[in-house]
């Protein structure tokens, strides 16, 4: 049996539907019945579980080979990473109680580094805490996904301008489509492996200039990319969330534009989904839900 975490989020549903496509067993692990339904459907089990309940994801577990395991953000939340950590310690306890033989962990760039990432802070511990699994653990550390752009499509669309808080605007950095990281996932769950494995998932480099000319050529109109000054991400990054979690999220911005978040090895598995495929999609999508 494929367990798979996240099972409504970006990544989640990729590794799921990848799995049924194939014809093998899944159980996807969702928070309600509500939210299971589609997945029931589609032929998928369904369990109802918090992350950050030990015990109920002890059962989710029950009989399961291959894990695919994430810590949904809860960006609500009044501390992101005290969140976050409940959920590890959860984790810990129903991966020790359990016959798994594979774990795959969504993690990210620079999960190597203990301090100085934002919330990418919290998937170094994860991947601390489960160094001493005893089963065998691949870890995918991809970069910004591609679909962190989808919060500003309506203003792409609507004012011919793209936000970014990644600065330079002319500095390419690596992106990745959660739909490659979901389909890879995927493949590593069916995969033997011993000890621990880390692949780095580099994307293709990108910079919001080469962003907004995508979005441009798929729009068939000017798109610019724009700046958002250091100086206003704090209030801007309060207004979807907590004080606490808004400082994490800047922490992480200011991470990624310092070079801080990097890759530890040279060569990091290259990307094939371009940010046209992306741009193409999303904005597809979008226009299909009638959005302004």
């Amino acid at each position: 049996m494929n367990i798979v975490t996240g099972a409504t989020g970006q990544t989640g549903s990729v590794v799921a539907n990848t799995l049924l496509e194939k014809g093998l067993p899944v159980r996807v692990i969702v928070r309600s019945e509500e939210k299971g339904k589609p997945w029931k459907d589609r032929g998928a089990e369904v369990a109802i579980a918090d992350v950050q309940d030990a015990d109920a994801l002890t059962g989710a577990f029950e009989g399961g080979k291959a894990l695919y395991l994430m810590i949904p953000p809860n960006y609500q939340s009044e501390d992101l990473m005290a969140e976050s950590d409940i959920a590890i310690k959860a984790f810990q306890i129903a991966i020790k109680n359990s016959s798994l033989e594979k774990l795959v962990v969504l993690s990210s760039i620079g999960a190597q580094l203990p301090s100085g990432t934002g919330p990418v802070v919290s998937l170094h511990r994860l991947e601390q805490a489960l160094q001493d699994s005893e089963i065998p653990v691949t870890f995918l550390r991809p970069p910004s996904f591609m679909e962190n752009w989808t919060p500003v499509l309506d203003t792409v669309r609507s004012e011919g301008v793209l936000p970014s808080f990644h600065l330079p605007l002319d500095e390419k950095i690596p992106q990745i489509s959660t739909d490659e990281i979901g389909r890879i996932a995927a493949e590593e769950m069916q995969e033997y492996t011993e000890g621990i494995k880390v692949r780095e998932l580099a994307g293709i480099f990108y910079s919001p200039n080469d962003v907004a000319e995508s979005f441009s050529r798929v729009l068939g109109k000017p798109v610019t990319a724009v700046p958002v000054p250091e100086e206003q991400w704090l209030d801007i990054l309060t207004t979807y969330s907590s004080p606490r979690n808004a400082e994490i999220m800047y922490e992480l911005f200011e991470g990624m534009n310092s070079g801080r978040l990097t890759f530890e090895t040279e060569n990091p598995l290259q990307g094939t989904v371009t940010i046209d495929d992306y741009a193409g999609k999303a904005l597809k999508v979008r226009a299909a839900h009638g959005s302004n």
